[in-house]
């Protein structure tokens, strides 16, 4: 299986313009992209002749006549997400110290089958650490199976096949361990392999049952358990970098909101001059124009630009056990 496929992108999605656009790039410069685009575009019409910004133009009122309402748009936009951002984070003591305690069993839980003190907190180094254990128990369970004479030649290959995957999957998880971005990290388990190889990994326990090795068994046992670990790491890690997008989104819309209104305000006021003749130079029009016009559609572009990258990261993460919508393994 292709590293692009391991990693959930096929198709069109796996060019690396487009998935910095839906996933790994900044949303800040996404946004600042899309309006010096809108710059241009708006001063390309104008020049053309396309849209008229002189003397007794509207175009200062079609700004400014959605303004009000994009604005309380914005404002319930802002108040909703905050109170979904706040609905996570707040809770009494013992719902709490019960989040707190499920999150440090399942850390125990991957501490125990690593064999390590303590597991990093760090999502790439965590990932990693599942990674590595995952390819030690591959490992583990192609040695335990080519030792043993008693096992089937059908299971026997098998299992090395199963070895193969899970090897090359760990090297993929691995890859993560630098990376500095939640979002880097999160779009490493997208995709359904992990998945798939449960389904392996459980055939191959109700298939072989006795017949395998102890030592291979419980090597199973372990791979099975991580495997399930990576399907709730990646719903977890979904969970806080989705949080940290819509705090950023809403204090975006805010930074963003403001001047646009006021701009959209001011613009008004640029064609209120007497007889409806601007105050400014009849040569500066296009620029202002074009220039208030990113401005006023700030918001906009911050909004679908943070949307665009949470729609993303559910579509490929939909799926938290062994039951894949067709969606998910290919868009």
């Amino acid at each position: 299986m292709s590293e692009t496929e391991r990693s959930g992108w096929s198709g069109p999605t796996d060019l690396p313009a487009k998935r910095w656009v839906l996933l790994t790039g900044s949303r800040t410069v996404l946004s600042a992209v899309a309006l010096l685009s809108l710059v241009g575009l708006t001063g390309g019409l104008i020049a053309a002749g396309v849209v008229y910004v002189g003397p007794g133009s509207t175009f200062a009122s079609v700004l400014s006549s959605g303004m009000l309402g994009a604005l309380a748009t914005i404002v319930t936009v802002t108040l909703s997400i905050n109170q979904l951002i706040l609905s996570r984070v707040f809770g009494a003591p013992a719902d709490l110290t019960d989040r707190l305690e499920g999150n440090l069993d399942f850390r125990r839980s991957v501490e125990d089958i690593a064999g390590v003190d303590a597991s990093p907190n760090d999502p790439g180094s965590f990932l990693s650490l599942v990674a590595r254990t995952l390819e030690e128990r591959a490992a583990e369970l192609e040695r335990q199976v080519e030792r043993a004479e008693d096992v089937p030649e059908a299971h026997r290959d098998t299992a090395q096949t199963l070895a193969t995957e899970l090897v090359s999957y760990a090297a993929h998880l691995e890859s993560g361990e630098d990376s500095e971005s939640t979002f880097e990290v999160l779009a490493l388990t997208f995709g359904t392999e992990y998945a798939d190889l449960m389904d392996d990994v459980r055939a191959l326990q109700r298939g072989a049952g006795e017949r395998l090795p102890e030592a291979a068994a419980g090597a199973l046992d372990d791979i099975l358990e991580l495997l399930k670990g990576i399907a709730t790491i990646r719903q977890f890690f979904k969970t806080l970098a989705v949080q940290q997008d819509l705090a950023a989104l809403s204090r975006q819309l805010i930074y963003t909101g403001v001047p646009a209104l006021l701009v959209t305000f001011y613009l008004a006021q640029v064609y209120a001059g007497p007889g409806g003749s601007p105050t400014l130079p009849v040569a500066s029009l296009p620029v202002v124009a074009s220039v208030a016009t990113a401005v006023v559609f700030s918001p906009l572009a911050v909004l679908v630009s943070y949307i665009l990258r949470v729609a993303t990261v559910t579509l490929y993460t939909v799926s938290v056990g062994s039951f894949i919508p067709p969606e998910e393994r290919a868009e």
